[in-house]
């Protein structure tokens, strides 16, 4: 009896969205840390970034990403599943910081919590209107 609704939890649409803002999310970081990995210098990393393990966990992170969003638009609302998207502006930073080690300003927190706040304030009800129809 859990599994079939582990499922619909699974294949929701606020999950599918929420997984592909995590993924895209990992594949930031990930690819950060390939693009800081490879030297050569302060020139362009271009295609010598293309060696790195991390710039390709970034790529799959970034097809898995692709695949999750995919699905939840053919579910739900544009409207709905690009308000959610905008966790993302939340969560690559948050990464940077706890992952990376980059510092965050006092001024980029504050904007941080605004963008959080807006995606709770634009998508919490039209969320809602779209579990009536």
């Amino acid at each position: 009896m859990l599994r079939p609704r582990l499922a619909s939890v699974a294949l929701h649409p606020v999950t599918q969205i929420l997984l592909s803002v995590i993924f895209n999310a990992g594949s930031q970081v990930l690819l950060r840390l390939g693009a800081s990995g490879v030297g050569g210098g302060n020139g362009w990393v271009g295609l010598r970034a293309l060696g790195s393990g991390w710039v390709w966990g970034g790529i799959l992170a970034q097809i898995a990403s692709l695949v999750f969003w995919l699905h939840a638009l053919r579910t739900t609302k544009l409207l709905i599943a690009f308000n959610l998207s905008g966790l993302l502006h939340v969560i690559v930073p948050l990464g940077g910081w706890l992952i990376l080690g980059e510092h965050i300003p006092i001024d980029r927190w504050v904007g941080i919590a605004l963008v959080l706040a807006g995606v709770l304030i634009v998508a919490a009800p039209a969320a809602k209107v779209e579990e009536r129809l």
